[in-house]
């Protein structure tokens, strides 16, 4: 009888310590697990890190390249400035993109707002229609006027935009339309009603070719010839909506490949006029690095 529960007790010992070894085992697997995401966590921000240092530097470097090019007889100051530039272990390409290129929330018209919604944010005619006039509504009053002052909702009143990231407050607008024009557009005061397409981003030339992927890369090809200032755009192209720029405004758009398989991009708007000091221009915003699979291209 005693041999009987002392077999019975060495069972259960044996279950429970059987049930411990599992559940170390498991917090042991949690914990490797933990370990590695924040290894991963960290080798990204290191990546951020690096490669934020590399496009601010390359940044610098494109600026003053452009600024001589530019001083240069015959340059074409309204076209995509393109150089690359090795930094360290960092190859890093810097597309100078002229405001000319985007298309202004607060100037351009309803019909370009209509287009650029329609074959670029993937909206159907009368869904963009009814968006392009939201935005020119919300423009076309000033924010303060007497009549809202009563309003509960006034912070709602039709303002101009004063960063991209307002389109969001537009009514109608959505996350996945908003994703696919923000790097289309820009809500700075400088720049005109129309887009320049010696400057124009893919997004804004297929608005302007109204969805035809071909002309887009037709336009796209022979900006990389030497003198695009004499491209000749074909037929079926909107010409109601072209505008050239003369703004000392720039886009930047900066690739950073540090390690293969992963490519880093930053952008930054940069003012090049009227600054007195270390450099003859300005960052007005930096945007955080995103990770891409783009790769990086030097014909835009």
């Amino acid at each position: 009888m005693n041999t009987l529960a002392a077999r019975g007790q060495r069972g259960v010992a044996l279950a429970f310590l059987l049930w411990m070894l599992a559940g170390l085992s498991l917090l042991v697997a949690g914990v490797v697990s933990l370990s590695l995401g924040d290894v991963r966590a960290t080798g990204l921000q290191l990546d951020q890190a690096r490669a934020e240092a590399a496009a601010t530097g390359a940044a610098h470097l494109a600026l003053r390249d452009m600024r001589s090019a530019q001083a240069q007889a015959g340059a074409n100051a309204g076209a995509v400035f393109t150089r690359q530039y090795r930094l360290g272990d960092a190859a890093v390409t810097v597309r100078a993109l002229p405001i000319a290129g985007f298309v202004g929330l607060n100037q351009a018209p309803a019909g370009l707002l209509q287009i650029l919604f329609q074959y670029a944010g993937g909206l159907a005619a009368a869904d963009a229609e009814a968006l392009a006039q939201r935005v020119v509504e919300r423009r076309s009053v000033q924010p303060g006027l007497d009549q809202n002052r009563d309003d509960p909702d006034a912070s709602e009143a039709p303002a101009p935009f004063m960063v991209v990231e307002d389109l969001l407050r537009v009514p109608g607008m959505t996350r996945s339309v908003y994703d696919r024009v923000r790097h289309a557009v820009h809500a700075d005061a400088a720049g005109g009603p129309g887009v320049d397409p010696l400057a124009a981003q893919a997004a804004v030339l297929q608005a302007l070719a109204q969805g035809d992927s071909a002309l887009v890369d037709f336009v796209l090809d022979r900006r990389q010839d030497d003198s695009p200032v004499e491209l000749v755009l074909p037929a079926g192209f909107n010409q109601e909506f072209m505008g050239s720029g003369g703004s000392s405004v720039y886009s930047l758009e900066i690739d950073v490949r540090i390690t293969e398989g992963r490519l880093l991009r930053q952008r930054i708007w940069v003012d090049m006029g009227g600054r007195s000091g270390v450099a003859p221009w300005r960052f007005t915003r930096v945007f955080p690095v995103e990770t891409t699979t783009v790769p990086v291209a030097t014909s835009q």
